[in-house]
């Protein structure tokens, strides 16, 4: 009876992939569209970041968990720094459809105390608190906290660009202000006072476990309605004489 050789034995006790193993691992060769491939890679991404760090994450480490080649992760982004740019973008922007809605109502020369503004703000709230049942935004964020301080040169264009779209939304509040669509407060004196209670949302979600966190972001949610419809309305007989 011939005897196994060494290898052979090796070979015949190593263990299958496990489930997460093979998960985590994308099947190779496998045509997607440009954006879907790209929303691949960066979810690839976003768990080497996590998990490696920016600092030592390597293009090859994403690839391989995207499960394509390095030179087709090139085809799509042309460096570490660019991925890590596109992670940040895709979830951690500011929403400016709420300011571009007040601003609009404001050009079309909208009433002040237009009931039109409650629905605005539910709609942001909407979008705003429904990020946070996306695992991706809280792992972003979590990622731009745990790297920002060793990662500033990388966060530099983010940053830049983070910087513009606030800049915008804040003209498009003020112009709101100025039309007598929303009140002079602190709210709308610094537009990240608008946003500020779903980064305390995102913080809670992250550390809470999840039925405990699910009953504190209804709270929350609330509050911060409330807080936006005590705030953001113009006093009554605002702007008439």
């Amino acid at each position: 009876m011939p005897k196994h050789t060494q290898t052979q034995e090796r070979e015949s006790v190593r263990p299958a992939p496990g489930r997460s193993e093979r998960a985590e691992r994308q099947p190779r060769n496998r045509r997607l569209p440009a954006h879907e491939r790209q929303d691949q890679i960066l979810d690839a991404a976003l768990l080497v970041f996590s998990e490696r760090g920016f600092g030592a994450a390597r293009m090859d480490d994403i690839a391989e968990r995207a499960g394509m080649s390095k030179g087709g992760l090139y085809a799509h982004f042309k460096s570490k720094e660019a991925i890590f740019e596109a992670v940040l973008q895709r979830m951690l922007m500011p929403d400016l459809l709420f300011s571009e809605q007040v601003a609009g109502s404001a050009r079309a020369g909208a009433a002040p105390g237009d009931s039109s503004l409650a629905q605005t703000i539910d709609e942001f709230l909407d979008r705003a608190y429904g990020r946070l049942q996306d695992d991706r935004f809280v792992r972003t964020l979590h990622l731009l906290i745990a790297e920002g301080p060793r990662a500033r040169d990388a966060l530099k264009p983010w940053n830049t660009l983070h910087a513009e779209l606030l800049s915008k939304q804040q003209a498009a509040i003020t112009q709101a202000v100025a039309g007598g669509l929303l009140r002079d407060s602190a709210l709308t004196d610094m537009v990240q006072l608008i946003h500020a209670p779903v980064l305390l949302a995102a913080i809670l979600r992250f550390l809470q476990d999840a039925e405990a966190a699910g009953a504190t972001l209804a709270k929350l949610r609330a509050a911060h309605r409330r807080l936006l419809l005590e705030l953001l309305p113009p006093e009554v007989g605002a702007g008439s004489s």
